[in-house]
Parts: structure tokens; C-alpha cells; sequence
């Protein structure tokens, strides 16, 4: 048994049990298909306005990847259907979760990004 072991997961629940840094493994993959570690790394770690290393998505990519949610060709991660479909439901659900208890969350302050057409403008 290694001594991080992938803890179980039930693909039959309504909700899918999701991470916030998986759900950002997943999108960034979806949208850059073949990314590599360094670069995913570095971009979530733009995104949440933190210095991230490849080391630091370990776990969430070793359970992405026992879920069967995400591949690797050997030089970059590939998320499939199915992980797109369970990463939209569980981005959705947590905007709704958002939206809905306005007055426990300061909405506008979470709201108040730059949204960008791409991240490629980030990139080097």
C-alpha cells in the first residue's frame, strides 16, 4: 500500500466529490489540452494569485487520474468527456451555492477579477 493511497471514490453519486484544485486541474486541461506540469501548475497557481510547483497538484492529479478522469500521453495531461461533464456540474452547482446565499458571501468582492478572453496573454 503506498503511503498516499487514492481514496475510493463512488461514481454513481449525484454530486461529483470534487476538489477546487481539481476542478481547476480539469478546467485548465480542458481548455489547453496536453499541458504539461509546469505550465499547469503555474497557471492555477495565477489563477488563485499564489506560487504553485508541480509537486503541489500531486495528489489532485493522482486522484484525477485513478478516476479516470485525466490522461497523460507522456508529455501532457488530456481530461475526457466525462470529466468535463462532471467538472461543468460541479462549476455550476458551486456559482448557484454562490449566488444564493449572497448575504453569507460577499459576492461582489469574490466577483471583482479581470475577466480575460484567454489566458494565453499571461503566458510566456
Amino acid at each position: 500500500m503506498s503511503e498516499n493511497p487514492v481514496m475510493a471514490l463512488d461514481s454513481f453519486i449525484p454530486v461529483p466529490d470534487i476538489s477546487v484544485l481539481e476542478l481547476a486541474v480539469v478546467i485548465c486541461c480542458a481548455r489547453r489540452p496536453g499541458v504539461d506540469g509546469a505550465r499547469l501548475a503555474k497557471t492555477i497557481g495565477r489563477w488563485f494569485g499564489i506560487k504553485l510547483v508541480e509537486n503541489d497538484l500531486k495528489t489532485s492529479l493522482r486522484r484525477l487520474s485513478h478516476r479516470d478522469w485525466l490522461k497523460s500521453d507522456g508529455t501532457g495531461l488530456h481530461v475526457g468527456e466525462e470529466a468535463r461533464e462532471k467538472a461543468e456540474f460541479a462549476a455550476h452547482g458551486l456559482v448557484q451555492l454562490l449566488f444564493r446565499d449572497r448575504y453569507f458571501f460577499d459576492v461582489g468582492k469574490l466577483l471583482d477579477v479581470s475577466i480575460v478572453k484567454e489566458d494565453q496573454s499571461h503566458e510566456d
